[in-house]
């Protein structure tokens, strides 16, 4: 078993991630599948629609001014529709849909000690938060929105603050107020580790995501070099569905290495690990703690 709360140096952090994930990968990838893989798929068609419309779009423009004047305007259009606000508004879903089943696994992990995990065990743990934590989810955007219009610097941090935010709601049930308060809590003196963290997974996560985009590069080569001119809406929604629904689950990577962040800082703060290997002295070995961060 994965002693999920405690103190990881940066190397630590990655390994634990992808031991977590091998170790978890029937168990996590069934529930991502389950609770995920049918607001992915949704997404992935109905992106996959607006792609074909815009696509039937621009065939029509024939060299003229009035054409391309047309084409735009109809093409703008498809930003008002409201498959394209559907099309959103599922997508936030979806995200935060893998962050709260993420956290909802490692927190069944951890209070199971490792036991077996089914949907079920994982779905009782995400019903209750995932409305606080799409608005939580949301009430973050905006504020780092505004900071980085503002000024970039500050939207820099903000962002990477709150990207505790939904581990913080999960594992403590606290709202935006006091989830906010916490993240700032928590990340005090640790925010370059943080920011690095999420730099180094997200630039993983992204790589291995091209693999994904194959497909809808494909067909945008092929519909660009008028190799494929009369491209079926379903190639389009199955590339689509392809792309979206393997890159938002493989997001799960990414949000598993800032639970072990969040668990990292806890740790570091409260001991929450130590106090919990001191009462089961007796009942079960404890396991010893990792060398510590140092200042990165």
């Amino acid at each position: 078993m994965i002693q999920l709360f405690q103190q990881r140096d940066f190397g630590n952090k990655i390994n634990a991630t992808f031991q977590y994930i091998g170790e978890n990968f029937r168990s996590l990838g069934t529930a991502l599948l389950y609770i995920v893989g049918p607001i992915a798929l949704v997404v992935g068609v109905l992106s996959g629609l607006l792609q074909s419309k815009v696509i039937r779009i621009a065939s029509t423009i024939d060299g003229g001014a009035d054409s391309r004047q047309t084409a735009m305007f109809q093409m703008m259009t498809q930003f008002a529709s409201p498959t394209f606000w559907l099309t959103v508004l599922l997508s936030i879903l979806a995200n935060v849909a893998v962050i709260m089943v993420t956290y909802g696994h490692m927190k069944v992990y951890n209070r199971t000690n490792g036991g077996p995990i089914s949907v079920a065990d994982i779905w009782e743990e995400v019903q209750p938060t995932i409305g606080r934590a799409v608005i939580i989810s949301v009430l973050g955007s905006i504020v780092t929105f505004v900071g980085f219009m503002f000024f970039f610097i500050p939207g820099v941090y903000v962002a990477v603050v709150l990207s505790l935010s939904l581990a913080v709601t999960s594992f403590e049930d606290t709202d935006f107020g006091a989830t906010w308060e916490r993240c700032f809590k928590l990340i005090r003196d640790k925010w370059w580790s943080t920011f690095g963290l999420i730099v180094v997974m997200g630039i993983i996560v992204g790589l291995v995501g091209l693999i994904f985009q194959i497909p809808s590069a494909v067909i945008g080569f092929m519909i660009g070099g008028k190799l494929l001119p009369d491209v079926s809406s379903a190639w389009l929604m199955l590339a689509s569905v392809i792309n979206l629904v393997g890159k938002t689950l493989l997001n799960t990577v990414l949000y598993t290495a800032i639970g072990f962040q969040y668990t990292n800082l806890v740790e570091r703060q409260e001991g929450r690990g130590l106090l919990s290997a001191i009462d089961s002295i007796g009942t079960s070995p404890s396991q010893p703690r990792s060398t510590d961060e140092g200042s990165f």
